[in-house]
Parts: C-alpha cells; structure tokens; sequence
C-alpha cells in the first residue's frame, strides 16, 4: 500500500476544474452534434451538399473523439498530470474552434438575409451553449469561441449588406457579453475550487500526518494494525508477515547519540521502502522495531523479501561525525498463511514468536513460522511465564 504525499491544492484545483468541463461534454457534445445537424438541414436546399455533408462528418467524428477523451480522464484522472490533460483539452478545443469557425465563414449564403439571420442565431447560440461547458475554464471557452466570432464578424462585414453592419456590432456586443460572463463565472467557480482543494488538502496532510511515523515516514502501528486486520479480514489470498528487530541499535545510540540513531532509523527505512511493492506496507512499530505486510505473497516470496531486506540492512554503513562507523543487524520473524488461514491476532503473535525465536538463535537471520489461528504465545508471554518460576 503506497504512501504517497497529498497532492498540491493547485493540482487539486485543476482536476477538479476538469471534472467540472469533462463531466459536461456528454450534453455539450450531443447540443453540437444536434446544431450541425439543424444548420446542415437548414442549408441543404442553398449550399453545396458534399461540403455540408463533409463537415457534418467531421463535428460528428471530432464529437466522439472528445467524448472518448472525457471518458478515459474520467476514468483515471491520475493517468497523467492536471497539466496534460489541460494541455489535451486546449487542443482539441482549439480544433473544434476552428471547425466551427470554418462553418461560420462558409455557410452563411451571401444576399440571402433570411438564411443568414438563422445561421447567425444558430453560431451565437452555439457560442452562449459552449459557455455554460466551459464555465470552470475560462481560457478554454475563449480558445473555442474567438474563431467562430471571428468568423461570424468577418462574413456579416464583408457582404456588403447595410443592415449587416448593425448585426455585427449587437453580435460583438454580445460576444463580449457572453465572453465577460464566462470569465465571472470561471473566477467564481476557481474561487470555490481554490479553498475546497485547501481543505482538502489540509485534511489529506492531518490524516496522513496521523497514519505514518514523522521520522521515518513510514506507517505508524496504530495505521498498520488497521491495514492488518483489513487484510486478515478478507482472508482471499495467501499473506505474509515480517517482523524486524534491529540489532546494535543501542550501541549506535550510546556512542553516536540519538541522532545517529535516528539517521540509522531514516536510512534503514529506506532500504525496507525498495524492497516492497506498491500494494505492501512497510511500518515503524515503535522504537527500533518494523514491520512488512505482505498481501497476496505466497511464503517463497515473504522469505525472499525478508533474506533481501536484512541483507541490504547488514551491508548498510552508517558514516558519521567525527569519523565513526556504525552497522546495524536485524533479526526477523515471518508468519506466512494461506488464504482466509489466519486472523490477524494469529499473525501478529507468530510473527512475534518467530523474530523472538531468530533473536535467541544468534541474531542477523530469519525464522519462518506458519500462522494458524490455534494460539501461540509472544515473546512478552513467555518472559512473564519465564519470571513467574
């Protein structure tokens, strides 16, 4: 199980904003698709058909596409980072700008006012309909709308009708109207987004500063006794357990001080983090004792695990002031089960016994155990039972 730091609240901000644009384009798209439709009915008696028909084709195939891109960011926004995919959706928007665009500038029948004054309406409502799409990002709507109004200005200026002129000035008015309104909107909903990515953040870094260990970074024994038992619990794999007492950790203390020991505690986290996967928790149980959930690891695996960890660890040299050297050990036990075998108190208490069992054998080794949920007691019984006689 991965311990990945809380992402920024900027980054926080963006996909949230792409959640808002994305999370729209079904309708926007089907509103796109269904105006085309309208002005290429509207137009089939007075423009070119094949022209009509190719860039009918085009918004529909462009519509599916940006409809497969929303569905892939819905379904792993993680996929790449907020960036690319802002960077993605200003491409295609761009592309569907221009598209529309060339639509604007190519069928609005020159002398036919009627024809015109509908295609006109059918562009500017495309316009205002985007707006509500884009609302969140305000840069993207105004990537879409400046080539259609571009082009809309262009054709009513360069007709020649006198009644064109009054058109394309209530259009730009509109235009700017419809544009400032987008830019209100996104200010306003970045506003909102800005302090709901902030708290969340800030509730990401509590929890997370209250599941992992501040200096190791590792997860604490409160957090990794939740995962324990979820893994227990589910008991639909085979599972394993590691327990690791370092060895010649007082030592360090005592002649390097505590911090030396605490730059030991750092680097032996470390080596533990690079021997795990994603999916296992590497844990500081306290003091100079951790801990590896295994999930899903048959006992070859646990016991490779464990022999590379202590392996790394035994080779590791710690250099510090004033020319000391220090190496540390570490005694480990696994308890490895198969599925839904063991409980988490089962494993917890035989991984327990079999690091105890590896410590009286002469430390810097591993001892295997299998947990079965019959008890077996730890290492803290057997001293209570041992100084009771």
């Amino acid at each position: 199980m991965s311990s990945n730091q809380p992402e920024t609240s900027h980054q926080g901000a963006d996909l949230e904003r792409l959640r808002l644009v994305y999370g729209n384009f079904p309708f926007m798209l089907t509103g796109a698709m269904t105006a085309a439709c309208v002005l290429v009915a509207m137009l089939y008696r007075v423009e070119p058909r094949p022209v009509l028909a190719g860039w009918l084709g085009l918004v529909i195939l462009l519509s599916l596409a940006r409809q497969i891109e929303s569905s892939t960011f819905q379904r792993d926004p993680h996929a790449r980072t907020a960036a690319q995919w802002i960077r993605r959706l200003e491409i295609s928007t761009a592309i569907s700008g221009v598209l529309w665009g060339a639509g604007a500038a190519v069928f609005m029948p020159r002398g036919d006012v009627a024809h015109q004054m509908l295609t006109v309406l059918l562009f500017t409502g495309v316009i205002a309909g985007a707006m509500t799409s884009y609302g969140a990002m305000w840069r993207c709507y105004m990537i879409f709308m400046v080539p259609v109004a571009s082009m809309i200005e262009w054709r009513l200026l360069t007709d020649g009708l006198a009644l064109h002129y009054l058109l394309a000035f209530v259009n730009i008015v509109y235009v700017a109207v419809v544009a400032y309104s987008a830019y209100k909107t996104d200010r306003t909903i970045g506003k909102v987004l800005d302090v709901t990515a902030e708290n969340a953040q800030l509730t990401r870094a509590l929890q997370y500063q209250a599941t992992h260990d501040a200096l190791v970074d590792l997860v604490n024994h409160r957090e990794f006794n939740v995962r324990l038992r979820e893994v227990a619990e589910l008991g639909r794999e085979p599972c394993a357990l590691v327990f690791i007492d370092l060895d010649r950790f007082k030592e360090i203390n005592d002649l390097g001080g505590h911090a030396a020991g605490d730059e030991a505690l750092r680097r032996v986290s470390e080596i533990l983090k690079a021997h795990v996967r994603s999916t296992d928790t590497a844990a500081r149980l306290g003091g100079d004792e951790f801990a590896l959930l295994l999930p899903g690891c048959p006992r070859e695996r646990a016991e490779q695990v464990a022999a590379a960890a202590l392996t790394a660890i035994e080779q590791f040299v710690l250099r510090w002031e004033g020319g000391q050297y220090f190496r540390v050990g570490a005694s480990m036990g696994v308890a490895y089960c198969a599925a839904g075998e063991a409980d988490a108190a089962a494993l917890l208490r035989v991984a327990d016994a079999a690091c105890y069992a590896a410590k009286n054998a002469g430390r810097g080794r591993v001892e295997v155990r299998r947990a079965e949920r019959l008890r077996e007691p730890s290492h803290f019984e057997l001293e209570a039972l041992r100084s009771s006689h």
